[in-house]
């Protein structure tokens, strides 16, 4: 190979590389900016499991809000039906929210949450399950 082709291949070379190490940057920084970090807390199926309520905590936002999230499951569809900001203990420290969830039949769901939450989301009778939604006192040491 002569020494001018060496040098057009090393420059397309370098480019190349170059040009890949950009696409896994803006890859990577992308997907650290949509990317939903958390877990499921809790899972209540009604009483003939014909459904599925799920607590899960997460953290999608940009602000880094911790936010707890009731999915309501049947088969394989699913919606939210509840979303509220997460407890907040000490600065810097998150916990979740204390919730109760208590199937009153097969096809109601209540979800008891403290009193004063803000709620972000709640949710009208959703794939035949009605939602009743209940504030409580939370005991305080």
């Amino acid at each position: 190979m002569t020494k001018p082709l060496q040098i057009i291949v090393g420059l397309f070379a370098a480019i190349g590389l170059a040009y890949v190490a950009m696409l896994a940057w803006v890859g990577i920084s992308i997907h650290s900016a949509s990317g939903c970090s958390g877990g499921n807390v809790m899972e209540v199926p009604s009483p003939t499991k014909a459904y599925l309520a799920t607590v899960e905590t997460d953290n999608c936002s940009s602000s880094h809000e911790q936010r707890t999230t009731v999915f309501l499951f049947a088969g394989n569809q699913g919606a939210s039906v509840f979303i509220a900001p997460s407890a907040i203990q000490d600065a810097g420290s998150y916990s979740t929210m204390p919730l109760r969830l208590t199937w009153l039949a097969d096809t109601e769901l209540e979800i008891a949450y403290p009193r004063g939450v803000q709620l972000q989301s709640r949710a009208e009778p959703t794939m035949g399950v009605n939602i009743v939604y209940k504030t409580y006192t939370p005991y305080a040491p």
